[in-house]
């Protein structure tokens, strides 16, 4: 580049040599001659000097392109093949991208060794492009679609609202379910991380939600009876103690409702909306007892949500209320439950009427006494879920309340 510059500058030099010569034959003529040849070689002249202009010009535009817009050529062409000059700021930004773009990849390599990825075009047809009329659910961090698959089976996907905070829900949920399998958790069967989308896809429950079983839009449609809401519970009750207790990492979910109880053909409870669980290895400090304060609140957290289940699945509890305003609402509700758990007479103002005179109002004392220490105000009173799984099995065998009605009031005065 430096030659060919040096060339254009010799050029240039030459042509400006040419033209000093003409001006000065010029002046001479001026004075040595008649009119005409004056005029003639004066046009001659200026025919010349815009010639030298046009030249001049063109060769000046030619070395400032040659000077400038050649190096920047080259650095694009540069930067095209990866190659490019880096100020600080610039180089850690592109450091801290290109970070994050390897740990999302690790990521995600990570997640398919435990659990399915699906494409978005294929949940994007099973749903029929996400069609309204397959919406079965909304929720806070998005919508439930029921999606077609082949065979005429069905499954549930999760389309999460688009928003920053969801990727850590989307994330924890995802890798709870994946590695943690039971009977009573909801099965997750795959995912998709795409063009910005994150999709859940989960076992199609045909029975819905708890809550639209027990607060029905109709008022003549169908409702649970005593049997099935027991069921529940038990199930319910089984999924928390597994999680609390028997598996490598210490799960606790903090989102326990109605709402997050999903019900199979076989009315078989299934745990799911795990977005705002916690959980670690249970290895590293230990079992439950010789925990932190702060990990155990969490844990009993769990077990008061679970108590006002126990009490919204035979209608003494709002499902709306907010329980965890204060503690002076927590120690309302139990003086309340405690109250009417202490005699039949209370029963008949605040339990379901289609529940009564069944021949369950024994039972249905038992299960308020249950409720009423899982929402006790103070922690050390309320049972592990593991204790609140085995009182509530007692109501299994209620062959055996029949044959001794003495065995039920010795198993309540235990609670």
């Amino acid at each position: 580049m430096a030659v060919g510059g040096a060339k254009l500058a010799l050029l240039l030099i030459h042509i400006l040599g040419v033209a000093g010569n003409g001006y000065s034959s010029l002046q001479e003529n001026n004075y040595g001659s008649d009119d005409h040849e004056h005029r003639k070689k004066l046009i001659s002249s200026l025919k010349s000097g815009f010639l030298i202009g046009y030249v001049f010009s063109s060769v000046s535009i030619l070395t400032i392109f040659m000077f400038c817009c050649v190096p920047w050529a080259r650095l694009l062409k540069r930067k095209g093949n990866g190659v490019m000059m880096k100020t600080p700021m610039t180089t850690s930004l592109m450091e801290r991208q290109e970070k994050k773009r390897k740990e999302a990849n690790v990521q995600n390599s990570e997640l398919e060794k435990l659990v399915t990825r699906i494409s978005f075009a294929a949940l994007n047809i099973a749903t029929r492009s996400f069609d309204q009329d397959n919406v079965i659910g909304v929720g806070k961090t998005g919508t439930m679609y029921r999606a077609a698959r082949p065979y005429d089976c069905f499954t549930a996907v999760k389309r999460l609202h688009d928003s920053q905070h969801l990727g850590k829900q989307f994330r924890s949920e995802l890798i709870i379910l994946a590695k943690f399998r039971h009977m009573n958790i909801i099965p997750l069967l795959g995912f998709c991380i795409e063009s910005g989308e994150r999709l859940l896809v989960y076992k199609y429950m045909p029975n819905g939600n708890l809550h639209d079983w027990l607060h029905p839009v109709k008022c003549k449609a169908e409702k649970l009876d005593w049997h099935v809401r027991v069921k529940i519970a038990i199930g319910v009750a089984r999924g928390l103690a597994w999680l609390h207790d028997f598996n490598n990492f210490l799960i606790v979910h903090l989102g326990i409702c109605s709402r997050s109880i999903l019900l199979d053909k076989y009315f078989e409870p299934k745990i799911s909306n795990f977005g705002g669980a916690t959980h670690r290895n249970s290895n590293d400090k230990g079992l439950i007892a010789s925990r932190k304060i702060g990990e155990m609140e969490l844990i009993k957290q769990d077990v008061y949500q679970f108590g006002i289940l126990l009490l919204e699945l035979i209608a003494v509890h709002d499902p709306d209320h907010n329980s965890k305003s204060s503690h002076t609402l927590e120690d309302n509700l139990f003086e309340r439950i405690a109250h009417l758990s202490s005699s039949s007479s209370g029963l008949y103002h605040a339990v379901d009427k289609s529940l009564l005179g069944q021949g369950f109002d024994g039972e249905i004392l038992y299960f308020l006494k249950i409720a009423s220490s899982c929402i006790h105000p103070i922690l050390d009173q309320r049972p592990t879920m593991l204790q609140a799984f085995q009182m509530l099995m007692v109501l299994r065998k209620r062959e055996r309340f029949i044959q001794n009605p003495k065995l039920l009031d010795q198993l309540t005065s235990r609670c």
